[in-house]
């Protein structure tokens, strides 16, 4: 069966509602797992009823009524009966069901029972093979497709559909780890016998989606470890001692975290038979940037291209500010390449640094055979073919990926394998605890005056944050940059020099902005997210963010960061109208850590991979049912890759990547 309308009673338009689901193929039915079980295998007398508990019950209807109601309400009423006693049925709007049941004849029906009108009632039953006498599966749905129609439909063709799946695992490792074969598992993911075989079909499931994961980002990195740098580096004594100098000419003393991380990097630099693949991870404010900083110095000094890719215009420019600065007194050459400066590549010397945006992508046939050293800042607002735009071939330059967000370690261990990883783990000494609130609305004005009164008396800088740029006609209580500087300039803080930046302002009047903010022309900047990553400005000490809850917990991190840079006590308030008790937990939990890999592991248990990890990659795995928090899965995954390799040489590990599988990616450069 390889065509979906093949399936009887699957015509044109459930096609087109299957593929809302990204169901094309008859196979990918069998990989749509349902989300939620209700368990109505308990088959019990009608006398033995009890309310809030699920049941099965079969008896006679002796009754059905559609009944009318003042208020213009359509119920449908039945009673059934059998030989221990009667009881109550109730749906509402559903007339065709006295086409469906007869008087006199005998069904069974699934559902919760409770009281209604003093009387004992199942409130919306369930009735048919497909969903009595069992445990049943809920399912992601779309309209016109429910859970009920894919019971029916994976339990009338499954037969049909396992035929096409072939197992994946050696008997020997099923035998080993205590795993259900394949077709087993995915015939009891649909259809449970009990509880205990689904937790054996989903944890098989999980295991092998883990293994999925780990398999491609292992192969990714044995097609990483073929090929060959570009252009080889060396670090001769005269190298080693400009190194050494520059770093001595510092205003501030490397971090040992950051003394670490550059001896891994200058290691990776100099091999001649690896590419590097690194990705550095550092929290905000941990010291990045020098040290990307020092690796292309230490590829200018081998006389060849640099190439440092950031995601705003905004961030290109204070890059290209620090180089400039620090790399001053020796000679190095620093072009700006962005989507408003275009650099003259004719006059660009070969060992030269190129800070740019994306806009670097369209000029790439000017300098893409020259560049031996690739830094991509803040990774995650490239896509993966922008990522990638310089390795296509075997020859590559050497490539170093930064980003702040914290990575979990069953996240490094499942996604991150293709890659080798740095972490600088310490912040610079000396630096304070930004103060985080979480500000009740009965309290903004309080703060709004003491944010006034701070700025007369010291100077300060504020950021205030919101999510959107302009006022959203459906989402009323989130606050838009443009309304809350009209309000704040008006109404809050007339006396004060506000200004106002956010995507749609044009790339030059908006590094004026932020000019003038870093001059401290301006007291407060009102903005969007645009300032999440890498902007610096010590003198900003206060940051609000507005409608909180409407943001990640990484991001309101990479937020937090943006203050803190200084030398005085940083503060950052939380402002949000939201009651719900998960969104207030959750900026809780901001508010009383500061550890970015604590604030990234519980927003991946809390909110799942998406939330945290669109800010490693767009496109990260939705995974169907295994848990990327889940450590002793991800560790069954490594054993089970581990006794692969090592026990069974011929196995093909391609195959459990394959098309029956759904389909992943993985963290990639």
């Amino acid at each position: 069966m390889d065509s979906l309308s093949q399936i009887p009673g699957i015509g044109p338009k459930t096609i087109d509602k299957l593929k809302k689901l990204n169901i094309i193929k008859p196979i990918d039915l069998l990989y749509h797992f349902p989300n939620r079980y209700v368990d109505f295998s308990h088959k019990i007398n009608i006398s033995q009823v009890k309310e809030n508990e699920n049941v099965t019950i079969t008896g006679k209807l002796i009754k059905f009524q559609n009944i009318f109601t003042r208020s213009h309400k359509n119920l449908q009423k039945a009673v059934v009966v059998d030989k221990t006693g009667q009881i109550n049925l109730l749906w509402f709007n559903q007339p065709y069901l006295s086409k469906i049941f007869k008087v006199g004849e005998s069904y069974s029906f699934a559902g919760t029972a409770s009281t209604f009108q003093n009387q004992k009632t199942i409130i919306a039953p369930v009735h048919g093979q497909y969903n009595t006498g069992k445990i049943i599966s809920i399912y992601p749905e779309t309209s016109g497709l429910s859970s009920a129609w894919f019971r029916k439909t994976i339990q009338n063709f499954s037969s049909k559909f396992l035929e096409q799946i072939n197992e994946t695992l050696p008997p020997k490792i099923l035998q080993k780890y205590q795993l259900l074969d394949l077709k087993t598992s995915l015939d009891q993911i649909h259809c449970p016998k009990n509880t205990k075989i689904l937790v054996e079909a989903r944890n098989r499931l999980a295991a092998e989606e883990i293994l999925s994961l780990q398999i491609r980002s292992l192969l990714s990195k044995k097609d990483w470890l073929a090929k060959k740098p570009k252009i080889k580096l060396t670090i001769s004594p005269s190298i080693d001692k400009k190194i050494k100098k520059l770093i001595s000419s510092l205003p501030f003393k490397l971090t040992d975290s950051q003394t670490k991380v550059l001896q891994e990097i200058k290691s990776d630099l100099i091999n001649p038979k690896k590419v590097t693949n690194r990705l550095l991870q550092g929290d905000v404010g941990s010291g990045k940037t020098i040290i990307a900083l020092i690796a292309c110095y230490i590829t200018h000094l081998n006389q060849s291209l640099s190439l440092l890719i950031a995601p705003t215009e905004i961030l290109a420019q204070q890059h290209f500010q620090t180089f400039q600065k620090i790399l001053k007194t020796f000679k190095v050459p620093i072009f700006l390449l962005t989507g408003s400066q275009k650099s003259n590549f004719k006059k660009i010397p070969k060992d030269a640094v190129i800070i740019a945006t994306h806009a670097a992508i369209y000029q790439k046939s000017k300098f893409e055979n020259q560049v031996a050293l690739l830094i991509i800042d803040e990774q995650h607002k490239f896509g993966v073919k922008q990522r990638s735009f310089l390795g296509s071939s075997t020859n590559l330059p050497h490539c170093l990926t930064m980003t702040a967000t914290p990575i979990p370690r069953t996240i490094s261990l499942t996604m991150l394998g293709n890659l080798d990883l740095s972490i600088i783990d310490t912040l610079p000494q000396n630096r304070l605890k930004i103060k985080t609130f979480l500000v009740p609305e009965n309290k903004k004005n309080s703060c709004y005056q003491w944010i006034g009164d701070q700025i007369k008396k010291t100077k300060c800088q504020v950021f205030i944050v919101c999510p959107f740029i302009e006022e959203s006609e459906t989402l009323t209580s989130v606050k838009s940059a443009i309304k809350e500087f009209e309000f704040l300039s008006n109404q809050i803080f007339p006396d004060l020099k506000m200004a106002l930046i956010h995507g749609k302002i044009k790339p030059e009047d908006r590094q004026k902005i932020i000019q003038q903010f870093q001059s401290n022309q301006i007291s407060i900047l009102v903005t969007t997210p645009i300032i999440e990553v890498g902007i610096d400005i010590p003198n900003a000490s206060i940051i609000i963010i507005q409608t909180a809850d409407r943001f990640g917990l990484a991001q309101l991190h990479q937020l937090r960061g943006r203050v803190g840079r200084g030398n005085d006590q940083s503060y950052c308030y939380l402002f949000t109208e939201s009651q719900n008790d998960k969104a207030q937990n959750r900026l809780q939990f901001l508010e009383q850590n500061s550890n970015g890999l604590k604030i990234a592991e519980y927003d991946l248990q809390t909110r799942g991979p998406g939330e945290t990890f669109s800010v490693i990659q767009h496109g990260f795995p939705s995974l169907k049912i295994a848990n990327l928090s889940d450590l002793k899965l991800i560790t069954l995954g490594q054993k089970i890759l581990n006794d692969l390799i090592q026990n069974y040489p011929d196995y093909d590990l391609s195959q459990i990547t394959s098309e029956s599988l759904p389909e992943q990616n993985i963290i990639n450069n």
